[in-house]
């Protein structure tokens, strides 16, 4: 009987034993990224227990099955992978199958949110305003390339870019400011998918590219803008790069005057002070200091002033006055011999030189010369004469520089007495030997091979006048600065105003200047290929001047008046002669500062800027600021012989062309 117990208590234990136990047919896969399904298979011997399957990772547990098994001993799990299984953005976990008491874990896997990502940069180095060329890759942490969304973002600079991941790849092109510092810059690139409008998995990426220093800008700082000739002129040359920073290293200059000739060219250390002497007598004017350095040019602007200054000297009792400045001297000078004092006034042109003669009785004085800005004193200076005077040398009618002056006046006047009387003794001897007794001219013989002329036959064809302009693209011609007049017109106007307005036109071709016609106004232009000379500069201010007087007159005699503007302006233009016309193609911005100019113009002529340097001294005028411009007035012509004679031509041309058109 104790047998069949045990038996039976053995046959118990062995079939509750087998129907508790659980175990994994699927073990989970080593790594699931967010998103991912957890798929794995549960068996058990027997059913009619209840089976609970809890994910663990970490200190969390949550259970995601829990089922009571009637007739099933299998079981398939399939479970969505979501943040709620993380508490970090990754995590270590295992699956815990409970079954009729008997516990079992699956193997070990890793949960993450993780995106790999590697990238490159089509280079390293890179220039302000360069494009950066960025490609990549995104691999999730399951090994399954990312389709999602990529941003890239720098620090420091405003520089970013977003886009689509396809199949892993991206790829973005990224301008750098023109402006960005020189320096390293690091990026983060994030890469990652979206469910719904909640990220899941994401990775970030930090690389770095380097921005080179680039010079940008030459600056030459001046301790005055303005300086009187004699004095020197202290300045530096300043490089900057692309974000205003300075450079270090070396530039070269060149100090040249208006017609660009060079006065000093030199080498000089970035930020170090450089002094330039300006000699005494230096012209009145604008000049300019020009720096290049690492490919950069840059160039500033000097004015040097009026220097009214002479310069004295006694030698063996004669006063020697020169002027030495830039400018007409005319000053009274204070001359001291002794106790008495003289005084003189002296005129002198520029680089003339004055002698006046110290005379004062037998002996020695002591001689000061002053005029206020320049001395000399000279001790024991041995004197003759009577009373204490000046006498300046060279007064007389018969100087030595006169008496020769005089010898080649007569010398010039006998030559030309000498050439005329030959040629009226020749004149008369021809006249007297062809002719015979009878007073007619004797018959002309006929030579074979001699052809007969009509008259007007055989006279040189002459070239018909360039008169037009013309504006348009010209690939093939000749880069001139060239000054121009643009003559705004703003009212409509009539048949008549046309036509007085032309005949004012017309004489402007005489100089040798084109019109060229356009939908506001007229612009004259003074090419060196017309005009034959590089010096139209004076002409062309000249030529306005008239315009301006011939208009004013005409709006005050007539009742259908022209309302205009006058600027005159110098830039640089391509042109060449085609068809008889200039073909001109303007460069920069030339045609539009005249307009411009011409725009502010209440009927008086405006210089601009650049044609005021290049018609310096002869041409004074008032500065003014208009419009964010810099504009010039004109005041007066200082060559007023000249230019009365300029406009008496051009105005008598006007009067011969009236008479011409009365008689037609």
């Amino acid at each position: 009987m104790r047998r069949v117990i045990l038996f039976v208590m053995l046959i118990v234990f062995l079939t509750s034993t087998v129907s508790a136990e659980v175990w994994f047919t699927t073990q989970p896969d080593d790594t699931y990224s967010l998103g991912d399904n957890l798929d794995v298979a549960i068996s058990v011997p027997t059913a009619g227990w209840q089976l609970r399957v809890d994910i663990i990772c970490g200190n969390l547990t949550e259970q995601i099955f829990i089922k009571h098994l009637i007739d099933e001993t299998s079981v398939d799990i399939v479970q969505p992978l979501t943040k709620s299984f993380l508490t970090n953005d990754e995590e270590r976990c295992n699956l815990e199958a409970s079954y009729s008491g008997d516990t079992k874990k699956s193997s070990p896997f890793t949960i993450s949110s993780k995106v790999l990502i590697s990238v490159e940069a089509d280079k390293q180095d890179y220039v302000p305003g360069e494009t950066i060329k960025i490609q990549g890759q995104a691999e999730k942490a399951n090994t399954r390339l990312l389709d999602g969304f990529f941003e890239i973002n720098f620090k420091d600079i405003e520089v970013a870019s977003s886009g689509a991941v396809k199949n892993g790849l991206f790829q973005a092109n990224l301008t750098l400011p023109e402006n960005t510092a020189a320096g390293n810059y690091l990026f983060n690139i994030t890469a990652f998918e979206k469910e719904g409008d909640e990220t899941s998995n994401i990775g970030t990426k930090t690389s770095s590219i380097n921005v080179k220093q680039v010079a940008s800008e030459v600056e030459i700082a001046l301790d005055q803008q303005e300086i009187r000739a004699g004095e020197e002129l202290t300045f530096r040359v300043l490089l900057y790069d692309q974000a205003e920073q300075l450079i270090s290293g070396e530039a070269s200059y060149i100090i040249e005057n208006n017609e660009q000739e060079t006065l000093k060219k030199s080498l000089i250390t970035i930020d170090e002070s450089e002094t330039f002497h300006l000699d005494k007598n230096l012209p009145i004017g604008y000049y300019k200091i020009k720096a290049y350095s690492s490919g950069v040019y840059g160039d500033r602007q000097f004015y040097v002033k009026e220097n009214e200054e002479a310069e004295f000297e006694i030698i063996n009792g004669t006063l020697m006055i020169r002027n030495v400045g830039n400018a007409d001297y005319d000053n009274a000078i204070q001359v001291k011999i002794g106790n008495t004092v003289e005084i003189i006034n002296t005129q002198l042109k520029v680089g003339e030189e004055k002698q006046y003669e110290l005379i004062a009785p037998d002996g020695e004085y002591d001689v000061e010369i002053t005029d206020g800005e320049s001395s000399v004193v000279q001790d024991s200076v041995m004197l003759t004469g009577n009373a204490i005077s000046l006498k300046e040398r060279g007064s007389g009618i018969l100087t030595r520089g006169k008496i020769l002056a005089w010898v080649f006046l007569i010398l010039v006047m006998g030559m030309f007495v000498f050439v005329a009387s030959r040629r009226v003794l020749k004149k008369r001897f021809v006249l007297s030997s062809r002719r015979e007794k009878t007073g007619k001219l004797p018959p002309i013989e006929k030579k074979p091979g001699v052809i007969k002329i009509k008259k007007d036959e055989g006279k040189p064809e002459l070239k018909k006048e360039l008169r037009e302009a013309e504006h348009s693209l010209v690939l093939k011609g000749q880069k001139q600065d060239t000054p121009l007049i643009f003559l705004k017109l703003r009212n409509d106007l009539t048949s008549s105003s046309k036509e007085n307005l032309n005949k004012i036109l017309d004489n402007v071709h005489e100089s040798g200047a084109v019109t060229y016609k356009t939908k506001d106004g007229v612009m004259i232009l003074f090419s060196p290929l017309i005009t034959k000379s590089f010096k139209n500069h004076i002409p062309a201010v000249k030529t306005a001047l008239v315009l301006e007087k011939k208009l004013t007159e005409y709006n005050k005699k007539y009742h259908d008046k022209i309302d205009f503007g006058l600027s005159v302006h110098t830039g640089d233009i391509v042109n060449s002669i085609q068809e008889g016309k200039l073909r001109f193609t303007s460069l920069g911005n030339t045609t539009n500062i005249a307009r411009k100019i011409a725009d502010i113009s209440k009927g008086e002529v405006l210089l601009s800027q650049d044609i005021h340097q290049k018609t310096l001294p002869s041409i004074k005028a008032e500065k003014q600021s208009k419009h964010g411009l810099d504009i010039f007035k004109v005041n007066r012509i200082v060559d007023t012989r000249t230019n009365k004679m300029f406009v008496n031509e051009f105005l008598k041309r006007m009067a011969e062309e009236g008479k011409k058109q009365g008689k037609k």
